[in-house]
């Protein structure tokens, strides 16, 4: 558990450099194209060197690389843990006497995970990848993005309770698609994001929204799950052979 709170604080951080330094470079993209077309001038060496001056420089590399680092960090270790059936890991628990933990107070502490950590957990997620994917685009609707995002871990948490396999390739390959189709036609306007600030605690609301679904669609998924696995453990029992006692 502790894990998963670092990770939404570190990607936050680790992901501005990265937007900041590209942001810098979407202004002069198109001047450069023009100076590299012109190949009219005597000395190349010069002209490169002035190229270079005005364009991206090798320092700008480092922010970049983090950014999407840090980002496809943040996407891996998630997907290893939300297309899991089980979130949370059930461990057994002693008390001070060296008891193991009552199962109704396991019961409780089971509801207790899946009511108020889980929905914080994919609340998380939501809005570091949704505000990640709108400042490297700010051309997409916010109401496309969060409907894509809660797409993606909806799509996610039902795979978990059928194959977390393909679960964790949803994971990690949709938003790992969706970046760098994004990174090949970016729409960076800090100004737009800067104009749209005030939207920001409305999109939180919404986004808490699709955080209910997921946790009523959570809680029929594992619902269905006992159900299902409860009738094949019966009827295993049922044809199993009688051995002699």
């Amino acid at each position: 558990m502790n894990k998963i709170p670092i990770l939404f604080i570190l990607s936050f951080f680790i992901t501005s450099g990265f937007l900041v330094v590209y942001g810098q470079q979407n202004g002069t993209e198109d001047k450069l194209s023009k100076d590299l077309n012109n190949t009219s001038q005597p000395n190349l060496f010069e002209q490169a060197i002035s190229n270079y001056e005005k364009g991206v420089k090798f320092k700008d590399v480092i922010p970049v690389a983090i950014g999407i680092l840090g980002f496809s960090y943040f996407i891996w270790k998630t997907s290893q843990i939300l297309s899991k059936r089980e979130v949370f890991l059930n461990k057994n628990r002693y008390s001070a006497e060296g008891k193991k933990t009552s199962l109704r107070r396991k019961r409780i502490v089971y509801i207790v995970k899946y009511v108020v950590f889980f929905p914080i957990v994919v609340y998380g997620w939501i809005v570091v990848c949704f505000f990640f994917m709108y400042a490297l685009n700010t051309s997409l609707g916010f109401g496309t993005l969060g409907l894509i995002m809660a797409g993606i871990i909806t799509a996610t948490r039902i795979a978990a309770h059928w194959n977390e396999k393909l679960a964790e390739d949803i994971m990690k390959f949709l938003p790992f698609n969706l970046l760098f189709t994004l990174l090949f036609n970016p729409v960076l306007d800090f100004q737009t994001i800067a104009n749209a600030a005030e939207q920001f605690p409305l999109i939180m609301v919404q986004l808490a929204i699709f955080i209910v679904f997921v946790s009523l669609l959570e809680g029929i998924l594992k619902l269905i799950y006992f159900v299902v696995n409860k009738s094949h453990r019966t009827s295993n029992d049922l044809n199993s052979p009688i051995t002699k006692t």
